[in-house]
């Protein structure tokens, strides 16, 4: 009886809320000086956008594929996208994950769709059809492309590549279209015509 007498007392009211507001205080002035030491250490937070679901190459981003976040700049890698508008429409060339954050390189230039947005700068696009017992390929695999003539080459071999390291940027029932430079897409092409394709997977990524 005698503590809630003392506790209702204007006295101790007072003192228990100046308390209770100085410790306050104290806790919103020690989160604010972390808060700015590590802004001075990570940077100023930045928007950046990240991919909300995945995305396989071919996929052109609509406005639920991605979404904006705060990120402190020390973590935002170059090319990394800003705006949600920036990405949408745009098809993607590099598989994206979910809450990976878009860059510019895993998107095609703006208003480029199809086969076309899947190709590096400076390469072509070369269909190989596929025969019975043929490899399964996926967008994104690395392939050789083996030739076989009847007359074998000057070093004597039958069978030689005519690209190397091709990167498979669509794939149908019937054929693979595969990305080479303008010289290897002209061996290609008489390879087609002249012998036997084969496409042989490589574990190492195009050369160069």
């Amino acid at each position: 009886m005698f503590l809630r007498r003392v506790a209702r007392t204007p006295f101790v009211f007072w003192l228990i809320t100046c308390t209770v507001g100085a410790v306050t205080g104290l806790v919103v002035s020690h989160s604010l000086a972390m808060a700015r030491a590590a802004a001075r250490r990570y940077g100023a937070t930045r928007p950046v956008a990240v991919a909300s679901r995945a995305a396989e190459p071919g996929h052109t981003l609509g406005a639920s594929d991605v979404h904006v976040v705060e990120m402190p700049g020390a973590f935002v890698p170059p090319g990394a996208i800003a705006s949600g508008a920036d990405v949408r429409g745009r098809t993607v060339v590099v598989a994206l994950f979910p809450g990976e954050i878009v860059l510019d390189a895993h998107l095609a230039g703006r208003g480029a769709h199809g086969l076309a947005a899947l190709l590096p700068p400076g390469k072509r696009a070369v269909a190989v059809p596929l025969d019975r017992g043929s490899l399964r390929l996926h967008t994104g695999d690395v392939v050789d492309v083996l030739a076989t003539f009847e007359t074998p080459s000057p070093s004597g071999e039958p069978t030689f590549p005519v690209a190397i390291g091709a990167t498979v940027i669509d794939t149908t029932a019937d054929n693979v279209t595969v990305a080479v430079t303008p010289e290897e897409a002209a061996r290609v092409a008489y390879a087609l015509a002249k012998g036997e394709v084969t496409l042989a997977v490589s574990a190492s990524g195009p050369p160069g």
